[in-house]
């Protein structure tokens, strides 16, 4: 996965600022993930979703205003931004925004409906979708886009599926280094021996993207 910087906005009731999300890969490590990182209000934080996002310094956070849960991450706040996503349509290949908003709510599970409010505009129209997971709004907002228009992601990639232990937040398992044995799984049993290549966000996307048939892999 290469390095990917886009804008956004964190929001409480203290007020609200400009912020540039960066998701980057966990180079080095077993996990064959990556994480998301930015600075608020002068504290850096990352982790490895967005209702999971730490302080590097509590201390400093607390004194910035910041809200923290019970395990340290930031709660009671808003969470925007303009994912970069590239789609197919009637002029080819086109990098659109996605715009989204976490909802963290203090007190209450981190993915209790409604969390997610996902956007894209296309042909002077916006469409919105409000989901729990980034892999629901985004097949949603991807059946609501017009015709002629589709999703060139890991989403929609041939080589990428979720686990059947449960997904996070955001994030998918891509599969293309070990296509062959993916692609011949059957089931959920053969899943679990089909080595993973890394995990990334769903809308990223990488040179190796060959569309999704219907029926393939663990998730159909």
């Amino acid at each position: 996965m290469i390095p990917q910087s886009f804008p956004g906005e964190y929001a409480d009731d203290h007020g609200a600022e400009p912020v540039t999300w960066r998701f980057e890969p966990l180079a080095g490590t077993p996990m064959l993930g990556f994480e998301i990182h930015s600075t608020v209000r002068g504290v850096g934080v990352c982790g490895g979703d967005f209702d999971s996002l730490e302080p590097v310094d509590a201390p400093a956070a607390v004194e910035a205003g910041l809200f923290l849960d019970a395990f340290g991450a930031l709660t009671a706040c808003v969470l925007t931004g303009d994912l970069p996503c590239t789609l197919e349509g009637p002029a080819g290949e086109q990098l659109f925004p996605i715009r989204f908003a976490v909802e963290l709510r203090e007190g209450e599970a981190p993915r209790r409906e409604p969390v997610i409010r996902l956007s894209i505009d296309l042909e002077g129209q916006t469409f919105s979708v409000v989901d729990d997971r980034f892999e629901d709004g985004l097949l949603r907002l991807a059946a609501a886009l017009p015709d002629g228009f589709r999703f060139r992601s890991c989403l929609t990639c041939l080589f990428s599926d979720y686990s059947p232990a449960g997904n996070p937040l955001l994030g998918i398992r891509c599969h293309r280094d070990d296509r062959a044995q993916y692609l011949a799984m059957t089931g959920k049993r053969d899943y679990w021996s089909v080595p993973m290549t890394e995990e990334v966000p769903e809308t990223y996307l990488c040179g190796e993207f060959e569309p999704r048939v219907r029926g393939t892999g663990y998730r159909g």
